[in-house]
């Protein structure tokens, strides 16, 4: 990730926890309206020297409100339950035996009708998922569980970069290196980005703009 007017390149790799503290809060909010905006004139993403389509980072602003089953995920998650059913020949065909037994009793509700109806006798796996309504369960019993919650999901279903905006309030110290632990284990390309940050627990890859707008990088070792 680079910043227009810095020379700073903010490590987003999953190699490390990252965390960026832009503590001016004006240049914090610019930075912000920028990523909302999806602004890449000025902040761009880099893998490989190639340049990343901002629309392929998700920002989170407001965890306690960001719905988890939103429509890119929702068609991911049916996309995926439909490839795993094809490709189990047993369970392709058991759905589609009593598919074909619902369409019998329909067929026989028809015939009572004096009106030309039509029927369509071909199994749609994307309709049925939304018929029985399939979607990701969101009952959680405190933020911390909803944190990876949507950290499992994006890991299993969409492998995206994820920027939290100002959430690390949210969380204990505790749960803090918690969360941690899960981004190191899934792997997972992850950046905090904090207007202040005065906690014991360290990120590995730790990157400041203060308010003299001087930038700098802070490398902790892995424990």
């Amino acid at each position: 990730m680079k910043i227009l007017g810095f020379d700073m390149e903010v490590d987003i790799s999953n190699e490390n926890t990252n965390l960026l503290v832009v503590t001016d809060n004006k240049l914090f909010g610019s930075i912000c309206c920028n990523l909302n905006d999806k602004n890449s004139d000025n902040i761009v993403f880099v893998s490989n020297d190639s340049l990343i389509n901002m629309k392929d980072i998700l920002i989170v602003f407001d965890l306690l409100n960001f719905n988890i089953n939103n429509k890119t995920i929702i068609n991911k998650l049916y996309n995926h339950l439909s490839d795993n059913i094809i490709s189990n020949i047993d369970e392709e065909n058991e759905l589609k035996d009593n598919f074909m037994k619902m369409v019998r009793i329909v067929y026989d509700e028809i015939d009572d009708f004096n009106v030309d109806i039509s029927l369509n006798e071909e199994l749609d796996l994307i309709k049925l998922f939304k018929m029985l309504n399939v979607e990701i369960n969101t009952d959680y019993d405190g933020v911390l569980e909803r944190m990876i919650d949507l950290l499992e999901i994006y890991s299993e279903l969409n492998d995206q970069t994820i920027i939290f905006i100002n959430i690390l309030s949210y969380f204990s110290d505790e749960e803090i290196i918690e969360i941690q632990k899960y981004i190191n284990y899934k792997k997972l390309s992850v950046l905090f980005f904090e207007n202040s940050y005065n906690r014991g627990v360290y990120f590995e890859n730790q990157y400041i703009i203060d308010d003299d707008f001087y930038d700098y990088a802070i490398q902790f070792d892995k424990k």
